[in-house]
């Protein structure tokens, strides 16, 4: 079976609405059991590598990205 890594980095699909607007709130683990019928065709390991806003990202997390 295919292995595959999810690194989650938060974003608009991670997020969901507060009092203030959308913010980061859902980790790896919880998006990826919105799949189940996933575990059918690979193995998919997470890492929660940040949980912030995709225009909160700076050079330091890019860095970050492709040293995991």
């Amino acid at each position: 079976m295919k292995k595959i890594l999810m690194i989650a980095t938060g974003g608009t699909i991670a997020s969901k609405i507060t009092e203030h607007g959308l913010a980061p709130a859902i980790s790896s683990d919880e998006l990826l059991s919105y799949v189940p019928e996933i575990k059918k065709y690979c193995y998919v390991d997470t890492i929660q590598l940040l949980n912030i806003d995709s225009t909160n990202i700076q050079p330091e997390h890019w860095v970050m990205m492709t040293e995991t």
